[in-house]
């Protein structure tokens, strides 16, 4: 009867330690990411692009997309860590132009995209942790589209994706 007991009770507190270690599991805030999905009009990011002038030209509207990343090593003009692409583009028609971000957000770091004009002034940031902008653009006139992560951490990667609608 006391082997029944004392394996009874051996079993119960197996069983209540096994459920406490998955409950603790679970309860560690994962990464979040969104799924990429490439279209069929794109540009990729090419470093070096930190910088007002090394800026990546490209054309925005919709349907077009930019893919890149940012966390990673680069050697190349002695960089260190990438956590800023610089796009270069002339808008093709006056309007509103809305910008859009997809990838990782950690819980302390996330990306954000602003839009400078021609002289590198910055005309617009999105908000903290806001994955879209919007903002009224001239046709003909050359601006900047400035993908940055917010607090970055070494050893953290960010896949990308903008896309971007003409109002």
């Amino acid at each position: 009867m006391k082997k029944a007991i004392i394996s009874t009770l051996g079993l119960a507190l197996l069983l209540s330690t096994s459920t406490a270690v998955a409950s603790a599991q679970e309860a560690v805030p994962a990464l979040q990411k969104e799924s990429i999905q490439l279209s069929s009009s794109w540009y990729t990011d090419v470093e070096p692009n930190n910088w007002f002038d090394q800026a990546t030209g490209i054309t925005v509207g919709s349907g077009v997309d930019i893919y890149g990343n940012f966390g990673k090593f680069i050697s190349e003009g002695n960089i260190g860590y990438d956590f800023a692409d610089y796009y270069k583009f002339t808008a093709p028609q006056s309007g509103f132009y809305e910008f859009n971000i997809q990838g990782e957000i950690y819980p302390n770091s996330w990306m954000m995209l602003s839009v400078a004009d021609s002289n590198g002034s910055i005309k617009r940031s999105a908000e903290d942790r806001q994955y879209h902008l919007g903002i009224n653009l001239k046709a003909g006139q050359d601006y900047y589209l400035l993908v940055e992560v917010a607090n970055p951490e070494v050893g953290q990667l960010f896949d990308y994706r903008v896309f971007s609608t003409i109002k």
